[in-house]
C-alpha cells in the first residue's frame, strides 16, 4: 500500500467510537434549515417574477396609450387623467400585492 491508499483506509475504516447522536442531530437540523431556506429563497424569486410581469402588464399599456395620445392631447386635462389612473392602477396593485403572502 502507497501513502494515499493508508490514509483513505484509516480515513474510512471503523470509528474508534460510537456515533454522536447530538452530532447528527444538529447536522439534520442545519440541513433542514438549508433546505427551507432553498425554498424560501425560490419561492421569493418566482414571485418577483410574477410581480414584473404584472407591472409590465398595467404599466406598459398606460404608458402607451399615454404616450401615443400625449402630441394630441397636451394642454388638455386627459394627460393628468390617464396618469393619474395609471397610478390608482400601481398603487392599488402594489397595496394589494405587498400584503397577498401575510
Amino acid at each position: 500500500m502507497n501513502e494515499p491508499e493508508i490514509s483513505l483506509a484509516a480515513l474510512f475504516g471503523d470509528a474508534p467510537r460510537d456515533p454522536d447522536p447530538q452530532f447528527i442531530a444538529k447536522v439534520d437540523a442545519l440541513v433542514q434549515l438549508d433546505q427551507a431556506h432553498a425554498l424560501r429563497r425560490r419561492r421569493a424569486w418566482r414571485r418577483f417574477a410574477g410581480d414584473i410581469v404584472v407591472a409590465g402588464a398595467i404599466a406598459l399599456p398606460a404608458l402607451g396609450l399615454s404616450l401615443g395620445q400625449a402630441a394630441e392631447l397636451i394642454g388638455t386635462d386627459h394627460v393628468a387623467l390617464i396618469a393619474a389612473a395609471t397610478m390608482v392602477a400601481l398603487t392599488g396593485w402594489a397595496a394589494t400585492n405587498r400584503w397577498a403572502g401575510v
